[in-house]
């Protein structure tokens, strides 16, 4: 699971510059997709930068895992970015 709050989770989920925007960039033809895994690779504590693998699967056969970043702004916020992990 993501070590994301809610509110956080919901932006990375569906939010511009999410998993589930890149995902339709990347595969727009795809017309069902479900998140698998999510991975904690570093863990996000709201005070240290911390990243996650997710993992969405596309029309039930394969498969594609995006790298999450989230940096803590200083102020009690998270920006995050989100890229194609290329090493899966």
């Amino acid at each position: 699971m993501s070590a994301a709050d809610d509110r956080l989770f919901r932006d990375v989920f569906g939010g511009p510059g999410g998993v589930g925007f890149a995902d339709r960039v990347m595969f727009p033809q795809a017309r069902a997709k479900k998140i698998t895994k999510i991975e904690v690779v570093v863990p996000y504590d709201n005070h240290h930068p911390g990243s996650e693998r997710w993992t969405v699967e596309h029309d039930g056969r394969d498969s594609c895992a995006y790298l999450v970043k989230f940096l803590p702004d200083g102020h009690g916020g998270t920006t995050f970015s989100t890229q194609k992990d290329n090493d899966r």
